[in-house]
């Protein structure tokens, strides 16, 4: 394993935790209406496992003798639930992205990053799922377009 460029896209990894840590923070702030209850509950429910993937992150970053980012991703604001919901199965798609990647850079004899990696990946899968669920979309959760026979005409 290049320990320089997975030092490298686990500060990536991190950029964007941060990013989910402040988003849906937010959400859980600005949501309102019927659904507020439930929605902000989740939202904040979603902040704090994107700061336990930080800390796990960044532990290994300090491990691999790196220095963590304190830089974030893009962070989207928005005051409609739908366009929350939206943006979050964005982000985990990200992350699913992101730690994905690291995955593949892992050598077999690094067993244990690669299962914490897995481990956060499924995670981040599992949210992407639910997230997709809610907006009646499945085939979002992995960034796959819809079939054509299930697309809605006009």
């Amino acid at each position: 394993m290049d320990r320089a460029a997975m030092i490298d896209k686990l500060n990536e990894i991190l950029k964007w935790e941060y990013a989910g840590l402040i988003q849906y923070t937010q959400y859980s702030f600005l949501v309102r209406g019927t659904w507020r209850q439930v929605f902000a509950e989740m939202f904040r429910e979603s902040g704090e496992e994107a700061l336990e993937h930080a800390h796990k992150v960044g532990d290994k970053i300090a491990a691999l003798g790196g220095v963590t980012t304190v830089e974030r991703g893009e962070v989207k604001v928005t005051t409609d639930l739908d366009e929350m919901l939206r943006y979050s199965l964005e982000m985990e798609r990200r992350h699913v992205e992101l730690y994905t990647e690291a995955v593949q850079m892992c050598e077999d004899r690094d067993v244990g990053l690669r299962n914490l990696l897995e481990d956060i990946c499924q995670m981040e899968q599992d949210g992407a799922d639910h997230l997709a669920k809610i907006l009646e979309q499945p085939e979002l959760s992995l960034g796959m377009n819809a079939p054509r026979s299930q697309q809605k005409t006009g």
